[in-house]
Order: structure tokens, then sequence, then C-alpha cells
């Protein structure tokens, strides 16, 4: 009998413990149970993943700090988003390091209740590198509304540019590019300048292209420069200034044999360009007579972005011997309308057979550079 009420009692008092321990789990406060604590200091932050899930809800004792890091491997956009709730003066930042310039800020400023949290979020676009989130706080909204501390919850999203650089480049350092390929890079908060170094073999026109990509909420600069080897001479300046989409600049480059340099620089975009051989349009020669004794009239039309035009003349087909030569400026032939010119060569030997080609120059950093020849006419001379 005395063993039964032992264990009448033991039962009893067991029963009382877990009622007891119901009771005070039942009025425990919910942000005592989140499950990943912040790191509170930079050395102890807590990683995310570049696109990373929402953290749990985080209590944040007033005047406290935590921190988080993120590592991307290549550049891109970052998405920083906060969510708080019963809080005021609550900030997160992201930076490269503590106390450094703050690249992505999320914030709320005049408090939110516990049954309403507010979303914010701030986007950059970033280099590959270690970045930290410091979280920081002012004041609970209302200690008699919830469980009395700040909390917050946040996440990151990342969109990657598929570049990267280990090594900062320079006009002293700069990435080797070769003709005819494509070149993809990117400007970021922390890089906004690129330089490209590479060799022209053959004298003539080159297409310089380049393409900007839209970035959401910030806005684009995108300009480049090719220049010669010691950067006294500008050959070609392409500018972007402004605008959230994709954007294509395009211009004409004429180029001697040598070395160039490519002078990049913008902020809060992806960047692809090329360099790509072109020529000169040519022209053609439509109709010569021989109007008057020693001279030719040479019709011709007229060549796209042309200054001026040379023409040869022979009384050898293949212009081996006997070939002369005049050029002249635009001006200089007589417009007959519909893209067509006409000019007279005189001094000619009478009763010869001649052959006339043409082809154009354009005129750049004191330069001419020349198209193909054109066809062949002949006419033989009054």
């Amino acid at each position: 009998m005395k063993k039964n009420g032992l264990l009448k009692r033991t039962g009893a008092l067991l029963l009382a413990m877990f009622m007891s321990v119901a009771a005070f789990s039942a009025f425990a406060p919910e942000t005592k149970l989140t499950t990943k604590a912040a790191g509170e200091t930079q050395d102890t932050a807590t990683v995310l993943t570049p696109n990373s899930e929402w953290t749990a809800w985080t209590p944040l004792v007033d005047g406290g700090t935590h921190f988080y890091k993120v590592v991307l491997a290549e550049d891109g956009e970052l998405t920083l988003s906060a969510a708080f709730k019963n809080c005021y003066g609550v900030n997160a930042f992201l930076r490269k390091e503590k106390n450094t310039d703050i690249l992505c800020h999320v914030q709320t400023i005049f408090g939110t209740e516990e049954d309403a949290p507010v979303t914010e979020s701030d986007k950059r676009v970033l280099s590959a590198g270690t970045y930290y989130i410091e979280v920081t706080g002012k004041g609970v909204r209302n200690k008699d509304k919830g469980n009395g501390y700040q909390n917050y919850k946040i996440k990151t999203s990342f969109n990657s540019y598929g570049t990267s650089e280990s090594v900062e480049d320079s006009y002293d350092n700069p990435k080797e590019y070769t003709i005819n390929t494509v070149a993809t890079d990117a400007f970021t908060w922390t890089e906004n300048m690129d330089w490209y170094r590479f060799n022209v073999d053959k004298e003539g026109k080159y297409i310089f292209s380049i393409t900007s990509y839209g970035f959401e909420g910030g806005s684009i600069t995108c300009n480049a420069k090719i220049m010669n080897s010691d950067l006294t001479e500008e050959k070609l300046s392409l500018e972007r200034n402004g605008g959230y989409t994709q954007e294509i600049k395009t211009g004409d480059a004429y180029l001697t044999p040598g070395v160039y340099y490519i002078k990049l620089e913008g902020k809060n975009t992806k960047y692809s360009f090329s360099v790509k051989g072109s020529t000169i349009k040519k022209s053609k020669i439509t109709k010569v007579k021989s109007p008057k004794k020693k001279k030719v009239e040479v019709t011709f039309k007229e060549a796209k972005d042309a200054n001026g035009y040379q023409i040869q003349y022979s009384t050898d087909k293949n212009f081996k011997k006997n070939v002369k030569s005049k050029s002249f400026e635009n001006d200089k032939a007589e417009n007959i309308g519909n893209g067509y010119r006409k000019i007279t060569i005189g001094k000619l030997k009478r009763h010869k057979k001649y052959y006339f080609r043409i082809r154009g120059y354009v005129e750049s950093n004191k330069s001419r550079f020349y198209s193909d020849w054109s066809n062949v006419k002949n006419t033989k001379i009054k």
C-alpha cells in the first residue's frame, strides 16, 4: 500500500511539473525560437548565399548590430531585401568592409506594427568579391505590443553577368583584345574603368560597336574611346549617359597598322564590344565619253561617306604602264543628281583608247583611306 501511495504522489508531481512547463511555453516570446543566430561581429558574420531565402524573424536589441556575409564569384546585380516589424529606425547596410562606403541601403524610418511588416529592397551592380551586411536599430515601435523586440528578416538575390576580374587593369596593365571578336565586361559601383589593347595589321576602316545592357533602378553610363598607343590621338569616341534599356552605339574608325588602346568608363551596366574590319563602299563608273578634243567626261556614282575620289586612267587596260591619276574632293565634281557626279579630264592623246577606274577616299586624322577600285570603262579620245 505504501508503494502504491508513493507512485500516486510521484505521478501527481510529474503531472504538475508538465502543466507548469506547458503554461510557461505558452507565454514564452516567439522570437526566442529563432533557429539561426545572426553574427555579432564581422568575423562571426552569418553566411548567406548570393541567392538566399528569407532568414527567420530575428530580434534586434536597441542599439545592437548584426552581421551577415555574401560572397560573389562573378560580377552582377545584387538585390538586398529586408522586412521589418515592430520597429523604427532600423537600417541594413551592404559594404565591402566595416566603415567603408555604403553600397546598398534598406531601412525603415517611421516604424512598423507587429502585425503589419514592411518590406524594402535596394539593388546595385557589384564586382566579384566578399560583402558584409550590417543590421542596426534604434528603438521598438510599441513595447506593449508584440514581444518587445525589433524584428527583421533579410534575403539576397543575384543576377550574375558571367564576368569577373582578378587584377584591376590600367593603361600599363591592359587586357588584350583581338580584332573581329566580342569582349564582355561590366562596370560596377567599385570598378568603373577598363582598358584594352589591340593590334591593327591592315590599314582601313573598322567598325567599333558597344552594347550596354539595361539596369532597372539605376542610371547607366558607358563611354568608350579608341586612342593611339601613346594616347595623344583620339580615333573614335562613343558616349551613352542615362537610360535603363539596352542600347547599341556604333562608329567608324579609320586605322593604320599599329597598337591601339580602348579606354572604357561607366557605371551600373554589363557591356560587350567589338572592333571589326570593314570596307569603304566602292564607287562605280557609269559612263565615259569624249565630247571634245583631248578631253573625256567620266560619270560615276557617289560612294557613301567618301570625302573625295581618285581616278586612274591609262592606255593599258591592266594599268601596268602609262598610268596617270587625278584626285579631287566631292565639290570639285559636278553634281548631276540622283547620287551621280561628273568630272572632266583633259590633255589626253588624240585617237587613243583610254581605260578609267575610280575609288573613293575618307580623310581621317590627317590620313586618307581608300576604297577598292571600281569597274573599268574605256573610250576613244577625239
